[in-house]
């Protein structure tokens, strides 16, 4: 019996088992089913940087609902974004949520990819837009680096540990399609930073631990009747970062203004919860909570309340 016609008959017995229900014909994604991701790791993460897995079913165009609603895709299958962000509770498209709380880092090697059919990805830019090939049964497997330093980093621009929201892989429809069966979510958790490793001092002798010199003092500025550290405000606190950490001691001083209205325990509370902005951002950045002394005060009438932050060797 020759080779091709041992395969003609290996076919048709194999499709008379699936007829039969003998054995199950792999399962093909129909439009409309949830799309589902799978991450090769999840948790214990190196937060300065680890390069994970990330594989997909079920990303199959559905008519209309899948098409971009802007260029450069718009009115046809548009794909999907694949990224790794830390997003607010709020986040899919499908839901309305502004672009905003979908915060991701946009470069390489941490940048959000673009699934698409292979015939759009010069469309798209290719590689260097950030285009991967979708398969065309709707699967794809890439790499991607995820790390929450980077993440956090001021250069970024985007969000801290202070700020609320969840680390994870997301994927969600691209220009403009809002389709909710694309929308998937995978949680990530970060180790606790990691301490490098130094080679011993040589036996008989001590390590000196730096000491801050002299006192340092940062103003921050709050908008009126704003609680919230403002981006700008990180900015200039992260410079210090350093000198927080081997101060003994630092001292965040808030103040707020009295308005029409408003009792003296309503602004003292504006007060600290503004205290406890700052010390929630220095925290997260590495500086020990038990060294942050919080004060309030009420600002004098006519004087513009400042707050500040002074480290004490």
């Amino acid at each position: 019996m020759n080779k091709a016609f041992k395969t003609v008959i290996l076919s048709f017995a194999t499709s008379a088992l699936i007829a039969t229900g003998a054995i199950s014909s792999p399962a093909q994604a129909a439009p409309g089913d949830q799309a589902t991701v799978t991450v090769s790791k999840t948790s214990a993460l190196n937060p300065d940087g680890e390069t994970i897995t990330i594989t997909g079913t079920g990303f199959v165009p559905n008519g209309s609902l899948t098409n971009g609603s802007r260029p450069p895709l718009a009115g046809t299958f548009s794909g999907f974004y694949v990224s790794f962000g830390k997003f607010q509770d709020v986040w899919k498209p499908s839901a309305s949520a502004p672009s905003g709380n979908r915060k991701s880092v946009q470069s390489d090697p941490t940048r959000t990819s673009w699934l698409v059919p292979a015939a759009n990805l010069a469309t798209i830019g290719g590689a260097a837009g950030g285009g991967v090939e979708l398969a065309t049964d709707g699967t794809f497997t890439i790499t991607l680096r995820v790390s929450k330093t980077l993440l956090n980093s001021s250069q970024t621009l985007i969000f801290d540990e202070s700020t609320i929201g969840n680390y994870g892989i997301y994927t969600y429809g691209a220009s403009g399609a809002n389709y909710a069966p694309f929308e998937t979510f995978t949680p990530l958790s970060f180790a606790a930073n990691l301490v490098p490793v130094t080679s011993a001092p040589a036996a008989g002798t001590t390590t000196a631990v730096k000491a801050l010199e002299t006192k340092i003092s940062k103003q921050v500025t709050f908008a009126s009747g704003n609680k919230k550290i403002s981006n700008s405000a990180k900015r200039e606190l992260k410079k210090e970062i350093a000198n927080y950490k081997i101060a003994a001691k630092v001292t965040i001083t808030a103040t707020a203004a009295m308005t029409t209205g408003a009792s003296n325990e309503v602004v003292k509370n504006l007060a600290k919860q503004r205290a406890n902005s700052i010390k929630k951002y220095l925290v997260a950045q590495g500086v020990e909570s038990e060294k942050i002394v919080i004060k309030t005060k009420i600002a004098k009438p006519g004087k513009k309340p400042s707050t500040k932050v002074v480290a004490t060797p």
